[in-house]
């Protein structure tokens, strides 16, 4: 996908999107003006406007329709105003040409940056679509040896504190009778040496929901090892006004004042989350999860007493 391309899906759903309704003439007007008509046509060709218009709808889930009954109009269906994805990529897309029209204030507008993967998410959602296998040279972390080299049947991608994800099922690219193991596995596109698509099928787990399988997690940490379990907290009333306003997690409730219950495993990342909070925040439940921040708060005592002496 050239980067014109995908300007023109930027512009066409932010235009139809902003205006609410639009016929075709208004579309070809704003377009003889938009600074992303870099051929400076005098309106939208049909064919490059239908096209945009599936090419649209099959990569963002984002449809646009037309309303025949009342003067062949053109309008974003929001009827899925639920899907997380489709508003976050309808935001994307308004960020993107509110930037580009207002060039002058780019530098005013600050936004957290992805460090690195994003060069990698047109192949994956290619490969998706298509359900053809990814052949990957990933490189962990903790790890001094060569990167691990392996093919991969993508599920999903997922965004998470600044890097891009994609959840697969592996198979190893030593072994050719293997097959993709039920257990679906993360990678972080940052730590991907190599990736690209190939001619490999893979067929979907008819069962798989990726929001049904991240549903007791939070972040990225997730598989059959964690299990969800319930997590109470005892918070001061600052604190307590940015969880009302943003919820850690969809199963989040206040059960009293000031006292919030999550449904959720307690994995690394919802726990470094928790400690975020410092001492505005105690745990009351479970037991072990509050052992663990009692230890933690008299190490750190005893580490910043020696300091102190």
């Amino acid at each position: 996908m050239s980067v014109s391309q995908y300007n023109r899906y930027i512009w066409l759903v932010d235009t139809i999107r902003s205006a609410g309704k639009i016929t075709r003439e208004e579309i070809d007007r704003r377009w003889m003006h938009s600074s992303y008509n870099e051929s400076h046509e005098s309106r939208f060709p049909d064919r490059s406007f239908y096209r945009c218009k599936n090419d649209i709808e099959s990569l963002f889930d984002i449809s646009i329709r037309c309303d025949r009954a009342n003067g062949s109009v053109y309008y974003i269906d929001e009827s899925d105003s639920n899907s997380q994805t489709k508003q976050w990529l309808l935001s994307q897309f308004a960020m993107s040409q509110s930037l580009d029209t207002s060039r002058e204030l780019r530098d005013c507008i600050l936004y957290e940056s992805i460090p690195a993967g994003t060069e990698y998410l047109t192949t994956i959602v290619e490969a998706m679509r298509e359900k053809k296998m990814l052949h990957i040279a990933h490189l962990r972390f903790d790890s001094t040896e060569p990167p691990h080299v392996f093919l991969l049947a993508p599920l999903c991608l997922k965004v998470f504190k600044q890097r891009w994800y994609v959840l697969g099922l592996v198979k190893e690219i030593d072994d050719a009778h293997s097959t993709p193991k039920d257990e679906p596995r993360i990678y972080s596109l940052d730590r991907v040496q190599h990736l690209e698509i190939t001619e490999k099928a893979f067929r979907r787990p008819k069962k798989f929901d990726p929001k049904a399988y991240f549903a007791g997690f939070y972040g990225v940490f997730c598989g059959k090892q964690y299990k969800p379990e319930l997590i109470r907290a005892r918070v001061n009333e600052l604190a307590a006004k940015y969880l009302r306003s943003l919820p850690l997690h969809h199963s989040q409730k206040e059960v009293e004042p000031c006292v919030f219950e999550w449904f959720v495993a307690p994995t690394f990342d919802f726990v470094q989350q928790l400690r975020t909070h410092g001492s505005e925040m105690e745990i009351l439940a479970p037991q072990s999860l509050r052992k663990q921040f009692a230890e933690e708060a008299l190490r750190l005592m005893e580490m910043y007493g020696e300091r102190d002496n």
